[in-house]
């Protein structure tokens, strides 16, 4: 497999971390769930097969208003269309609200060893104890393990504890080849002692031996101890995506 293109990653990301309704309009899809977290609560035009662009914005505002959501648009650089959907997006009153990182590695490189880091194909009690512990709003936890639940095989879901309590979790899911690494947390007394580590390279051994030819994350750009992490374990920038939406 040659190296993804942002559009590869969109398409990947849409079937490895799912959202609860998807439906396509022209080459958009619209996806959303309890209207919490951003990437399935939004907008994917990822390609444009229509007439009217205004129209189809229009038609995406009452697709979620009807669902009770406010809408938004997620652009992804190189993966978005029509190229000119930002300026059109901001004469409506949209603005950019935050930028976030894909990376991306490939299985050619050696992978480094971990330890202590047991791995389940569902979401089991040590990894939701984790993730209760590591998000503290409750209606992001839901939502987040609800995506999680609904990832198809095979998936793998990652902990490392100390005996006594989950310590960091991590989750990924396979789609064409590429893995996607979801969910990294830790919980707030445990950072920075390399917990997310072993986690991640669990995580990537466990996709290499399931075929596997790449491995993508998302990230928020300005979290810099996380993508020293990732890059230290061979991730490399890909591309951005940002989320548009109208001020509330």
């Amino acid at each position: 497999m040659n190296a993804p293109t942002p559009l590869d990653i969109e398409h990947a990301t849409i079937k490895s971390w799912p959202a609860a309704e998807t439906e396509a309009r022209d080459g958009w899809l619209f996806l959303a769930a309890s209207g919490v977290t951003g990437r399935v609560n939004a907008v994917w035009p990822l390609d444009w097969r229509g007439g009217d662009v205004d129209a189809a914005i229009d038609d995406a505002e009452r697709w979620y208003a009807a669902r009770k959501l406010a809408p938004r648009f997620k652009l992804t650089d190189g993966a978005y269309a029509p190229g000119d959907l930002p300026a059109r997006l901001a004469a409506r009153g949209y603005s950019e609200t935050m930028v976030t990182l894909i990376m991306a590695r490939p299985f050619g490189a050696a992978l480094g060893v971990f330890e202590d880091v047991s791995v389940s194909p569902v979401l089991n009690a040590v990894f939701d104890q984790a993730l209760r512990d590591s998000t503290p709003e409750p209606d992001e936890l839901e939502e987040r393990r609800s995506i999680a639940a609904r990832a198809p095989a095979p998936a793998a879901f990652a902990a490392r504890s100390d005996g006594a309590r989950p310590l960091a979790v991590g989750m990924s899911a396979l789609a064409d080849k590429l893995a996607g690494v979801f969910l990294m947390r830790t919980v707030p007394d445990a950072r920075r002692r390399g917990h997310g580590r072993h986690i991640l390279r669990a995580l990537l051994h466990w996709a290499g031996e399931h075929g596997a030819e790449h491995a993508f994350l998302q990230v928020d750009a300005e979290n810099w101890p996380a993508i020293a992490l990732y890059e230290t374990e061979g991730f490399t920038k890909l591309t951005t995506y940002r989320f548009w939406r109208k001020a509330s």
